[in-house]
Formats: C-alpha cells, structure tokens, sequence
C-alpha cells in the first residue's frame, strides 16, 4: 500500500474543494484505505488551526468542522512528532515533514509548499497532490 505524509495545506484544501479536486480525491483514497496517510500530532495540529481560522469559519460550520478533524484523525496513521528534526529545507518549520516521512517510510510527501518541492533530491520526494493523483490513477477513475 502506497504510505503518503499529505501536508496540512492538502488536508485544509479538501473539504472546500470539489470532490473531484486532486486534495479532495487523496483524502477520500486515505478514508477508503487506497492509501497509508501518515500524519503526527504536530501535522494534525496545523491542520485542525486551519480549520479554525476565518477562512474555514465563514465557510465551514462548527458541526462540520468538528466531523472533518475527526474524520482526518480517524482515518491518519499517526506516530510521535519527531523530536529535534535534522535542518535539510529551506523553512526550518518543515524538516519535521521530511522527518515523519521518513520514520513511517513513506513513499512521498505530498504538498503544495516549494520549500518542499523545490528540494532537489529529498528523499523520500516531495510531489504535488496532480501528480499523486496521477501515479495512483485517481484521475482515470
């Protein structure tokens, strides 16, 4: 089974998104358990502030906010935050992506951030949520 780490910037864009948008069709691959989404409490924390913030308020209700996060924890495989992650991105407040990634053997991280992105040779690879889509054949379905 494919082990993917989708960043908080992934998971916020799925519930406002269509459902044929490539966030929203990882997230339902990790409900349905086509994929391992890997997440740890600090990942799951910057997702559930998102979800706070104005954006989603004027948005999202309460009520449906509230089944989000604990669909989203539901369906995460979480392990411990990594402690004292090794600096490799250019934003520091990153490295714990790659760590995480990297501790579950993840086959990639999956983002929007060109921190991320950019990094020429981080293992395991940062891609876009199009290109997950695309390697898992989500589109095709």
């Amino acid at each position: 089974m494919t082990r993917l780490v989708l960043d908080a910037s992934v998971l916020l864009a799925a519930p406002v998104g269509r459902p044929d948008s490539s966030p929203s069709l990882l997230v339902e691959a990790a409900r349905s358990e086509a994929i391992e989404m890997i997440a740890c409490e600090k990942l799951l924390g910057e997702f559930e502030r998102g979800l706070e913030g104005r954006y989603f308020r004027d948005r999202v209700s309460a009520e449906e906010r509230t089944l989000i996060t604990a669909m989203v924890r539901g369906i995460a495989t979480v392990l411990p935050d990594p402690v004292d992650p090794p600096a490799i991105l250019r934003d520091p407040a990153d490295d714990y992506l790659v760590a995480l990634a990297r501790a579950a053997q993840a086959d990639a991280i999956v983002s929007g951030d060109r921190d991320l992105l950019d990094h020429e040779g981080l293992t395991p690879p940062a891609i876009t949520t199009q290109a997950a889509c695309h390697n898992l054949g989500l589109f095709d379905q």
